[in-house]
């Protein structure tokens, strides 16, 4: 978590020290009565640490962004929403699909173990905005659909396959908020939250990102993301955080 914290902290220094008193006056937020929309494919660094189980097997799981680029079969992450005034509504999606990683039986066996792992995660958000022309904070209702399945086994070059696998689905309530600034006129800082239960015990989501418009009504952006959930139910233990730098770009029109 520490890492976590300074990480957003650095990102808001850096915002804060590129605005001055009259470039922040000049920078607008399009707050118009008319529906504007935004589609923002983006791709997440991360990290996966934590403990996955499956019936009386569980493992310890320390996989770095590098670790999963290798055992990446497939990704797609993408986020869209749609304003009108104040209102707005959007979701965010990702699926990734992974093979062969390496983690450690904590339970019900013992050494190398490889994890294959499906994730499916929908975010349907709706909300409200509060604000000014620079400044505005978005108060959010959502909720987070997660479909997820997983494989343990042991090493087979080492011992015969000795295969555990279960999916599960679940949803938590998810409300939160998000602060937007625009420092410049093509500057953009955003700051997200949002944490709850459901099906889980308990998850939380963090996200800091500084946006730069190349071309009107296009922005490069780069962020810093974490997500946790504890997940501990019907013999399937999903207790992991995912964390690392998000690189993404915006498509917004009217």
């Amino acid at each position: 978590m520490n890492r976590v914290a300074r990480a957003l902290a650095s990102m808001v220094v850096a915002v804060v020290a590129l605005a001055t008193p009259r470039q922040r006056a000049a920078a607008q937020l399009d707050t118009a009565r008319t529906w504007r929309f935004n589609i923002t494919p983006y791709l997440w660094l991360a990290e996966l640490n934590g403990r996955v189980g499956i019936g009386p097997v569980a493992s310890s799981v320390n996989l770095s962004a590098g670790d999963i680029l290798d055992m990446l079969k497939f990704g797609a992450m993408a986020t869209v929403d749609a304003r009108y005034g104040p209102w707005l509504v959007g979701a965010d999606g990702m699926y990734v699909l992974v093979g062969a990683g390496r983690v450690f039986g904590i339970r019900g066996d013992t050494g190398s173990l490889s994890l294959y792992q499906s994730q499916t995660m929908i975010q349907p958000m709706g909300g409200y905005s509060f604000g000014d022309s620079t400044w505005a904070v978005d108060v959010l209702a959502s909720m987070r659909i997660w479909k997820m399945s997983a494989t343990l086994d042991v090493d087979s070059n080492v011992l015969p396959s000795d295969s555990h696998s279960a999916a599960r689905t679940w949803v938590d309530a998810t409300p939160g908020f998000r602060v937007r600034w625009k420092p410049l006129d093509d500057v953009r800082f955003v700051f997200y939250a949002d944490g709850g239960l459901g099906g889980s015990q308990t998850t939380w989501q963090l996200y800091s990102s500084l946006g730069y418009d190349v071309w009107k009504g296009v922005s490069l952006g780069l962020a810093y993301r974490a997500l946790d959930v504890e997940y501990d139910r019907n013999a399937f233990l999903y207790n992991t955080t995912m964390q690392g730098l998000v690189f993404g770009l915006a498509y917004r029109f009217h």
